[in-house]
């Protein structure tokens, strides 16, 4: 039994025997052959494992079918070179519909900055969730490209779409705060809450706000605690959770002395943490 089950094994070794290379041209030659779409589909997930930008061209034309368009979407985003990036950029421009949207989405999880012209072109289109897919694209790419041309639309983007600019505006802040940018990431946070926009997307501008202030957003902070609304009330005490600084302890602790004896435990609970 045990030699038996070495030779079990030692199978799948033999088999792996074969390069990289090999494996993917053997998957690229299922998809320029007649095989059925269920088959080219397995091969496009597998390519996501063992694709470089050799299989992008086999994988380009898959954009436009709309059997295979996400299969091929999904091995392009793991193929880390420009050419999936600049596949996705070509098929912009002669997709549609779904088609489209499906294409941009994944410029935005590749992050390829180089795909910005194209994706900012895109938010004039005339179908509002291509715009909103353009705009969360820009967003997830961030930089200060993607939000210049982001900003001006908090006011002149039509109402559906206005909530998916102002989360892509919060994307691009967050970018910012993480570069150490935090003055201009409260700058464009600060705009998100002065838009006509819906009161969730203040809410996230509101917490990103204080973030980016640091210990200059406490009186924002502070304003939140004493709120009568109890939803702004529970941002406040998570965020307070989030900033960091023996300021902010000092802060929670002299409002101790002044909050309703119903909100002093939550308070407590937030220096604590």
């Amino acid at each position: 039994m045990m030699m038996l089950a070495g030779l079990m094994t030692a199978a799948p070794a033999a088999e792996t025997g074969e390069s990289a290379a090999d494996k993917q041209r053997d998957l690229i030659a299922v998809l320029t052959s007649d095989a059925p779409p269920a088959e080219k589909a397995i091969t496009c997930k597998r390519l996501a494992i063992h694709g470089t930008k050799d299989a992008v061209p086999a994988l380009a034309p898959l954009l436009s079918d709309p059997q295979l368009a996400s299969w091929a979407r999904i091995a392009l985003e793991a193929i880390p070179d420009p050419a999936a990036g600049d596949a996705l950029c070509e098929a912009m421009g002669r997709l549609q519909g779904r088609l489209l949207i499906g294409a941009i989405n994944s410029l935005g999880v590749l992050r390829d900055a180089r795909a910005v012209p194209a994706l900012v072109e895109k938010l004039k289109d005339t179908d509002p969730d291509v715009v909103a897919a353009a705009a969360d694209a820009l967003g997830r790419i961030g930089g200060d490209p993607a939000a210049k041309a982001l900003m001006p639309m908090l006011a002149s983007a039509p109402a559906a779409v206005r909530p998916d600019v102002a989360y892509a505006c919060i994307l691009c802040a967050e970018r910012l705060v993480t570069a150490g940018r935090h003055d201009d990431a409260a700058n464009m946070y600060g705009a998100i809450r002065d838009a006509n926009v819906s009161r969730q997307r203040t809410i996230e501008a509101t917490r990103g706000l204080i973030l980016a202030r640091q210990s200059a957003g406490i009186p924002l902070l502070l304003d939140l605690l004493r709120s009568p609304n109890p939803r702004m009330y529970r941002l406040g005490l998570g965020v307070a959770r989030e900033l960091p600084g023996a300021e902010v302890n000092k802060a929670l602790l002299a409002e101790l002395d002044q909050a309703a004896p119903d909100r002093r435990p939550n308070l407590l609970l937030a220096v604590a943490d």
